[in-house]
């Protein structure tokens, strides 16, 4: 009974993560943690698209990932699992057309974010069209980056309803401090994979540094989003939401011992993704102002 009930568990917690629901989540919390700093009203058509847009477009990028040759638990699963991928990737497609109807006026916001991810995912298909963008795969954690930091920091502060619009310098300062905090979490997913982008020759930043340098390009990394904290503190005046924006990338800096050690696939994917939802969570237990 015990066995049957863990391997029940495992089994649930694998669909959370790898099919991609999980992280997904994290990407609607994110969105929320802007808008709860912010004072914002986000529709809630607009949260969904952010759900079935992210679970998506990363079905459709593992759908298309040759799993076959790898043994860790995701890439069986995935390899086990394609058709549940496909579904969800087409699925999510259909529900996301269906609630582009009720975001129709920020339909121009929208459209460029859904290509752009798309386009992430295209070096995988063997086109010769998308071939070509594999040569510049070593800035494709910048760019995935780049998506994620104005799905979930910009979007919120362009369709919120809002009573008085932020200042340049707060929204800049705010997507800085975003962009910092998922490349640097990005950038340990990319040295994970350092091996398997070298002999791809998918070259990334982390598959060109030595582990020493990657940890002091961590550092510097750390420094300037410690730098944007200040700036950030001006605007709330309040400890809670310093420590909250500050937490993630605390943690991630004393725990990189143990992620460089290649953790297991649950350690990254429940962990170090979870990193990008802690700050939205905890922003729920205190005043933002």
């Amino acid at each position: 009974m015990v066995k049957r009930t863990a391997l029940i568990s495992e089994g649930i917690l694998q669909f959370i993560l790898f099919s991609n629901t999980y992280i997904a989540l994290c990407a609607v919390i994110m969105c929320q943690a802007t808008a709860r700093l912010f004072k914002l009203n986000l529709p809630i058509s607009f949260l969904a698209f952010v759900f079935v847009g992210t679970l998506g477009s990363y079905s459709l990028h593992w759908f298309l990932t040759d799993s076959s040759t790898d043994e860790t638990n995701r890439s069986q699963w995935n390899q086990t699992h394609k058709q549940t991928l496909l579904g969800l990737f087409i699925g999510t497609v259909l529900v996301g057309l269906w609630l582009l109807v009720y975001l129709q006026s920020y339909v121009l916001d929208l459209l460029p974010v859904v290509l752009l991810t798309f386009l992430y995912s295209a070096p995988k298909i063997n086109w010769r069209l998308f071939r070509i963008l594999r040569r510049i795969a070593v800035f494709k954690s910048i760019y995935l980056t780049l998506i994620w930091t104005y799905v979930t920091a910009a979007l919120p502060l362009l369709m919120a309803i809002s009573v008085q619009r932020p200042s340049w310098v707060l929204m800049g300062t705010w997507l800085i401090n975003r962009f910092l905090l998922i490349y640097s979490i990005a950038l340990w997913f990319d040295y994970r994979d350092r091996a398997i982008d070298r002999q791809s020759k998918w070259l990334t930043i982390a598959s060109m540094l030595t582990e020493t340098q990657i940890r002091w390009f961590f550092y510097g990394l750390a420094l300037c989003f410690g730098l944007t904290i200040p700036i950030l503190y001006r605007q709330w005046l309040n400890v809670w939401p310093v420590v909250c924006l500050s937490a993630p990338m605390a943690l991630l800096g004393l725990t990189i011992r143990w992620i460089a050690t290649k953790p297991s696939d649950y350690g990254y994917y429940l962990y170090v993704d979870g990193l990008l939802m802690l700050s939205g969570i905890l922003l729920e237990f205190g005043p933002t102002s």
